[in-house]
């Protein structure tokens, strides 16, 4: 009777922690590539999804979303505060991350008062210098030996003409100086432009141009002036 007794017990009690839901099965779809690329992935998909109150598939989605925001080491905790589902702070090596989600799905994570997921936009390049990509070119010597480089931007004259003192000063002080090339050129559809020879960001020629950028014909010079703006002197 006390066998049989025992053994009734113990068959209670395993369905009873079935019934609670301590039997998970943590094998996904995505365990196996994640175990593989990420070492910390097994020690984190448990605490995240018991400490969440979300399924094994839905802690995965979590996990790759921390490691976008730089999660690199293992989950140590998970705290929710009574009363708000939709939040917990999670603990990863020294870094503490605010998860906001619906329904085990991540709408913000928050790290420092500063929101990393979704990614903040970035503001669109209103600068039609700065906007246009740089093209870089090796200069070689008569026979043919490298001997430095030099970078130019497409642009056409009309976009030029709408061009800022503040947005030639930007791409000046910005793209320009420092770079180490032998010059950089703004290169316009109808042969003229801007050349800055040696680099320099405080002094440029405007003109007609040759193939690579440089000045044929000097038609002005833009130099930077006392108050830190730059002011177009034309040649008589």
């Amino acid at each position: 009777m006390k066998q049989f007794l025992s053994l009734f017990l113990l068959a209670a009690l395993v369905l009873s922690l079935a019934a609670c839901g301590a039997v998970v099965d943590y094998d996904t779809p995505k365990s196996g590539e994640l175990s593989a690329e990420y070492d910390f992935y097994r020690d984190s998909q448990s605490p995240l999804a018991s400490g969440m109150a979300i399924t094994p598939e839905q802690a995965d989605d979590v996990f790759l979303v921390l490691v976008s925001c730089g999660m690199d080491s293992k989950v140590s905790n998970v705290t929710r505060k009574q009363g708000d589902d939709g939040h917990c702070t999670v603990s990863s090596g020294f870094s503490t991350y605010d998860v906001y989600y619906t329904n085990g799905v991540v709408d913000r994570v928050d790290k420092g008062g500063e929101t990393l997921y979704p990614a903040p936009a970035v503001p669109a390049d209103d600068n039609p210098l700065t906007a246009c990509a740089l093209i870089v070119k090796g200069v070689e010597s008569g026979t043919g030996e490298k001997i430095g480089e030099y970078a130019f931007i497409e642009i056409s004259k009309g976009q030029l003409e709408t061009v800022t003192a503040e947005q030639y000063k930007d791409f000046a002080e910005t793209v320009v100086k420092d770079s180490g090339y032998n010059w950089v050129a703004i290169v316009c559809d109808d042969g003229t432009g801007i050349c800055f020879p040696g680099s320099m960001y405080y002094v440029a020629q405007y003109g007609k141009q040759d193939a690579d950028g440089g000045i044929l014909e000097v038609a002005g010079t833009i130099t930077l002036d006392e108050s830190g703006g730059y002011t177009y002197e034309p040649v008589e």
